[in-house]
């Protein structure tokens, strides 16, 4: 990439700064206009290690939990106002979850109790992904792959590269794993996390024009298997690589105009796409596409983030604290907490 003037940098700057607020206006005002009352409801991550229990985290703090499925939830009391971005439990007793402000909080009693880790870093913490009780790792904003291996007792900054936002990181083992953000940014290891190496991603600025030039915005990844994985961003923008990254190629989902905020797997044929009002699903692999029916639908509101339930199908959620469940994949419901 070339290396930008200091001006180049500051437009840069400016320009990301307009998009945040662009990106998260799709977000609040539909709710200011109908639903004020809800804003600090809105759900940004979900994790269910098994079939029953699952949890759930968003703004202001909050953290719900479910121990029969999604169908019934009940807030935890986590200690803190901040905004949640991401949360994840390898089983029934221990999770993450990461959001503003450098704001790590654990779990090792199913929520019941929160306490507060050490950051290196003050930034946003976007995303976070746990192989075990012990391995586990964040992705901040300033591109920024945060490490521990022994639970968060100790986090340390275990890769950096120019100044983006890293969204969200995903391992489909104890080994290979991809984070993906910014302009199309895409890093992978496959040595569990000791190095990590781009394999798409770009920005500059135009010699000819003087004109802003990147891939696009990536919101979420899901590393399928060593050799496969998933990624999503604005303006249905969907990419996939079948050879571990050596090669990302675009996927038409039909959906060009909606932005996607999320994907998820269920490690064989079936892939599933959230974003603007919609969730879109593919059982062979991504070849076709459909909208799955939401009852009731969503009008004005957003699907953040979809997780596996097991066996049992999948799990979204999103703006505005909208909880959808599915047993049969094409049909979801809204469930009220």
């Amino acid at each position: 990439m070339r290396k930008g003037t200091f001006k180049d940098y500051v437009f840069k700057r400016v320009f990301r700064s307009l998009l945040v607020v662009m990106f998260f206006s799709c977000y609040l005002i539909p709710g200011i206009l109908d639903a004020q009352q809800k804003l600090y409801d809105d759900l940004f991550s979900v994790s269910f290690p098994n079939e029953k229990d699952g949890w759930a985290c968003g703004r202001w703090g909050i953290v719900l939990h479910t121990s029969d499925g999604g169908k019934t939830w009940v807030r935890q009391n986590t200690g803190v106002n901040y905004t949640l971005l991401s949360i994840h439990f390898v089983d029934t007793q221990n999770g993450w979850v990461v959001g503003d402000g450098g704001t790590i909080l654990h779990t090792k009693d199913g929520g019941k109790t929160w306490e507060k880790q050490k950051s290196p870093v003050p930034y946003y913490l976007m995303g976070v992904h746990f192989i075990n009780s012990l391995k586990g790792w964040v992705v901040t904003e300033r591109t920024n792959i945060l490490f521990t291996e022994d639970g968060g007792e100790h986090w340390r900054i275990k890769f950096k590269d120019e100044d983006y936002i890293l969204r969200a990181v995903s391992f489909c083992d104890p080994v290979h794993g991809w984070a993906v953000g910014e302009y199309g940014y895409i890093y992978h290891t496959s040595d569990g996390g000791a190095t990590w190496k781009k394999q798409a991603g770009f920005f500059r600025i135009s010699e000819e024009t003087g004109g802003m030039e990147g891939a696009s915005f990536l919101f979420d990844v899901v590393a399928v298997n060593p050799q496969t994985a998933w990624a999503v961003g604005i303006d249905g923008y969907a990419v996939k690589t079948i050879d571990g990254g050596k090669t990302w190629r675009g996927v038409n989902t039909g959906d060009s105009k909606i932005s996607f905020f999320c994907v998820a797997s269920d490690g064989k044929d079936t892939i599933m796409i959230g974003g603007k009002g919609a969730l879109l699903l593919s059982v062979d692999q991504g070849r076709t596409w459909k909208k799955s029916e939401l009852n009731p639908p969503i009008t004005y509101g957003w699907i953040q983030k979809i997780a596996q339930r097991g066996s049992s199908g999948f799990i979204a959620i999103g703006g505005r604290g909208v909880i959808y469940i599915s047993n049969s994949k094409t049909s979801w419901q809204q469930i009220y907490y």
